[in-house]
């Protein structure tokens, strides 16, 4: 009798004891391997086992294993998964082997038929064997290769607490390994922010292109928007910051309800959620399967400590970009009186742009019944230089008086009041003592505004319109100074050219009548009087034109200047002047050598005119922080006190060192000399 025929003979008697098969199969299968049987539900276990009997009595019917192949896949894979080792899967095989070994005895008689036949099945067993260790150990040899990869990717992903000084370098590192658990895959890093908690992209990694990553960077996840889920059923809405990424929002929602994308919370080791990975693949129809959803959970929980890290940073850098841009606003503009207002605009403007990336920044400012377009930097900038505030959106947003993000401009604002490239504005009412006075501007930030952005602008609007103000002053200011100079030129032309003018004409007239008298000699020193009487004039009158504006102050700078001074009034009228500078010297701001120049002009007139001083000197000390100027004379000195409340020489000084926000101190008492002494601060 043939193999095929024997096996059949078997295949019939085993189906004739099925019912007894199964259960003692079951039984001897909790009883030797109780790791894996104990807690197995008894008859989920007689359906597996059914299932095998049957399909291996195809295999004895069609003398081949093939009927086994299937079942095999599933339950092999089933039991690697669940730990089984290789000498526990051929034990039950071997244990299957006996149970029908039994029934075969039980329904075939004793004799050489019965014997062919079991030894038909174990030729068979033999086989079977053979292909289930083959199967087997590839099987475990697979799973061996996925745990090292697994570990290899955790071990990568833990490298990036250890090896990454930078939080940024280090999220971009995390989210390429976590990218590469897929085929094709792709990952973003959603931190959770502390002023809004909602959940901005701070790292992308993955098979897309850097449109598609433009367009990531305006998805936030947040309490409004489409509903999605986390793999452990948190909540989120998704919600997008301008066009673009509202349709990629739409995509995203698609791709999370197919299970192509997966959303994995990262909490900190206190169970606080600090940020989300999204995961996915750009493989159409692509499932993540449980396998890779349990090895990024590893990951993520492996380096939880790095996102934890990552977000503290991200959020202290952010805190120190605001505070170092509001700081550089109060510095540069706030305490710089000499800034033109012009300049104080462009500050505001480029500031503005730095601080939220905008691609452009505009000043609009109230001016009646419009809002005028005053500064701009960056591109774009708006169309028309002049908005009417009944009729125009931008004058709607004055009125209102609160911040607007505009997150499509081309479709939110008429045409002819923006640009044709704007595609995302942040308008900010600049408030000055509760009164909206204009508006700031900021257009096309790459990812769209956010209400981050917002927040920062609100408060920089505010140093921006106290900027406006002190420039607007320091202006109004420099007018009051320029009229005060004008009276101070009066005055001088006053006492000196015009009275001198006045002996001229009157020594003249005399020299007339001496004349016509016949008085010669008279007539002659009355001349040669008028002529020392006229060069006086002369000289006074340049002297008041060098004050006017002396060109050694731009072409030599304040020492030259005051030296060239110094050596006029040694020429004029005798006094012995002297210069001493210690550091080293160097140019200071304009107004600031002018006002100093003033002062020093103030105080050399003052020696020369009131103190009648023989000897005078001026003492320049330069250094990193400060320079001081010191004017020194021997003249007959005065009692501070006891000045006229007129005198407009020591409280112009005073003045001019207000200006300066410097340190002045006046020492003199009669017929003790005078010393002024000014210190002007560099840093102000």
């Amino acid at each position: 009798m043939d193999n095929s025929t024997l096996l059949k003979k078997a295949a019939a008697a085993i189906q004739a004891q099925k019912h007894s098969i199964v259960p003692q199969l079951a039984n001897l299968l909790i009883e030797r391997q109780p790791q894996w049987y104990t807690d197995a539900n008894f008859n989920e276990l007689s359906d597996h086992l059914s299932t095998f009997v049957e399909r291996i009595c195809s295999c004895m019917n069609e003398n081949t294993l093939t009927p086994l192949e299937t079942f095999f896949k599933s339950s092999a894979l089933e039991k690697v998964e669940r730990g089984f080792q290789l000498s526990d899967i051929l034990e039950g095989v071997m244990l299957g082997k006996f149970c029908l070994s039994l029934a075969i005895l039980k329904e075939i008689p004793l004799g050489k038929e019965r014997k062919d036949i079991l030894t038909a099945v174990d030729l068979l067993y033999v086989d079977l064997n053979k292909i289930t260790g083959e199967k087997y150990s590839a099987l475990l040899t697979q799973q061996l290769v996925i745990e090292h990869e697994r570990t290899k990717l955790l071990l990568e992903a833990t490298r990036s607490i250890t090896n990454f000084a930078d939080s940024q370098a280090a999220l971009e590192h995390l989210a390429r390994v976590i990218s590469e658990t897929l085929s094709q895959g792709i990952c973003i890093i959603f931190l959770r922010d502390s002023v809004t908690q909602g959940l901005a992209p701070h790292a992308t990694y993955g098979h897309v292109s850097e449109e598609c990553k433009r367009c990531f960077d305006g998805v936030r996840l947040c309490p409004e928007g489409n509903t999605i889920t986390t793999t452990d059923g948190k909540s989120f809405g998704l919600c997008a910051l301008n066009s673009e990424s509202f349709a990629m929002a739409q995509d995203i929602l698609e791709l999370i309800n197919s299970n192509s994308i997966a959303l994995f919370p990262i909490y900190s080791s206190s169970n606080c959620l600090h940020g989300i990975a999204m995961v996915g693949s750009v493989i159409p129809d692509y499932v993540i399967g449980p396998n890779q959803k349990e090895l990024i959970e590893g990951i993520l929980h492996t380096v939880s400590a790095t996102v934890e890290l990552a977000a503290s940073v991200k959020e202290k850098e952010r805190q120190l970009k605001e505070s170092e841009s509001l700081r550089r606003v109060a510095n540069l503009l706030l305490q710089h009186p000499e800034t033109q207002i012009q300049d104080v605009h462009t500050v505001i403007c480029d500031e503005a742009r730095s601080i939220v990336q905008g691609t452009g920044s505009s000043i609009l400012l109230k001016e009646g019944d419009n809002l005028h377009h005053s500064c701009g930097t960056g591109s774009p900038q708006p169309p028309i230089s002049t908005f009417p505030l009944a009729t125009t959106k931008y004058g709607q947003i004055l009125q209102e008086g609160k911040a607007v993000i505009i997150r499509d401009a081309q479709q939110e604002i008429p045409e002819g009041q923006r640009s044709d490239l704007a595609k995302t504005l942040l308008v900010v009412p600049l408030i000055e003592c509760g009164n909206a006075i204009g508006l700031l501007l900021i257009s096309n930030k790459e990812s769209g505004f956010d209400l981050i952005d917002k927040n920062i602008m609100e408060l920089f609007a505010a140093q921006a319109s106290m900027a406006l103000r002190n420039a607007t002053l320091a202006k109004q200011s420099d007018k009051l100074a320029v009229a005060e100079e004008r009276q101070r030129l009066g005055r001088e032309l006053h006492d000196s050219v015009t009275q001198a003018l006045y002996a001229v004409t009157l020594c003249a007239d005399a020299a007339s009548r001496s004349l016509s008298l016949g008085k010669k000699e008279t007539a002659t020193e009355q001349l040669q009087a008028l002529r020392g009487m006229a060069q006086q004039a002369m000289r006074d009158m340049r002297s008041l034109i060098f004050d006017l504006h002396p060109p050694e102050l731009e072409n030599e700078g304040l020492v030259g200047a005051i030296q060239a001074r110094m050596n006029s009034v040694e020429i004029r009228s005798g006094l012995n002047a002297k210069m001493f500078v210690k550091g080293e010297e160097r140019r200071l701001a304009h107004s600031t050598e002018e006002e100093m120049f003033r002062i020093a002009i103030e105080a050399l007139s003052n020696a020369t005119k009131h103190s009648h001083a023989q000897n005078v000197s001026v003492t320049f000390d330069y250094k990193p922080e400060s320079v001081s100027m010191t004017i020194t004379d021997d003249g007959k000195g005065f009692v501070i006190n006891r000045l006229p409340a007129g005198g407009m020489g020591l409280r112009n000084i005073r003045e001019r060192a207000k200006r300066l926000q410097a340190t002045l101190e006046i020492n003199s008492n009669n017929d003790d000399g005078t010393t002024i002494d000014v210190s002007v601060p560099l840093t102000r």
